[in-house]
């Protein structure tokens, strides 16, 4: 099972909210119930598991990592058999901590942390000229890229893409795909040699606004300490709601 490792505009007023049950006046109630829903699916749970305050764990036979998702302040913690007496003695703090986690469970391998972000906002219109990407544009922007980073973004794998060029070839890709229903999971790729020149937020742009209208939910997951991707996130108006936790088992 894999659930992955990118927006401020505020809602209209017309929107109903969540409130008390996700406490962010930027989040509309509709979304906020689709959001529980495809987390709770994710994570093999119920959607009740994702209000409030509590925390879930949730045992699944067929996990080979532990994961641990907070998401508006309640907190599902999953995890494979082998792996429940070790957890059950973390503290609150410890159960955010994929090094205490790791240590925990001896000869697993912490993958990180990541900012959870959400949007059902369309962004402003791209400044670039954004276009359909091709293999080749999203290839050549790839190989421009260390390797970890390009595996980050995920762009090669996603179903929807666009692309922006200058006048030397494609310098931008940005891509959504449909996760557990009615979630869009983004992620865009930029040409080191080509960043701070809003390449980046306009092939963004263009995919949120693409999942928006496909009448998804946009969601993006930032990997902590991603600060120019958390920047990237609040120009375009996303919603920071939750964190996701992933240490990978032996």
């Amino acid at each position: 099972m894999s659930l992955g490792l990118a927006w401020c505009r505020r809602s209209p007023p017309e929107r109903a909210t969540l409130g008390g049950m996700f406490g962010d006046p930027d989040v509309p109630q509709r979304d906020g119930v689709r959001l529980r829903a495809a987390w709770a699916d994710a994570l093999g749970t119920a959607p009740s598991a994702l209000e409030g305050s509590g925390v879930t764990r949730v045992v699944r036979d067929a996990l080979d990592a532990v994961i641990v998702v907070e998401l508006a302040g309640a907190t599902v913690v999953a995890a494979p058999p082998s792996a429940k007496a070790a957890l059950a003695g973390l503290s609150a703090d410890a159960r955010h901590d994929v090094d205490a986690i790791a240590a925990a469970l001896p000869g697993s391998r912490a993958i990180g942390s990541a900012n959870l972000l959400f949007t059902g906002v369309r962004p402003a219109h791209p400044a670039h000229e954004v276009a359909e990407a091709s293999s080749l544009d999203v290839a050549t922007v790839g190989a421009a890229l260390p390797e970890e980073e390009w595996a980050e973004a995920g762009v090669q794998q996603m179903e929807h893409r666009w692309a922006v060029h200058d006048g030397a070839g494609p310098v931008a890709v940005a891509g959504f795909q449909r996760w557990h229903g009615s979630v869009a999971h983004l992620g865009v790729a930029v040409a080191p040699d080509r960043r701070g020149q809003g390449y980046a937020d306009s092939a963004a742009a263009r995919a949120v606004t693409a999942a928006i209208d496909a009448g998804l939910i946009a969601q993006w997951r930032c990997r902590v300490g991603n600060d120019a991707s958390l920047r990237l996130a609040d120009r375009l108006g996303f919603t920071r709601l939750g964190r996701q936790s992933t240490v990978r088992l032996s």
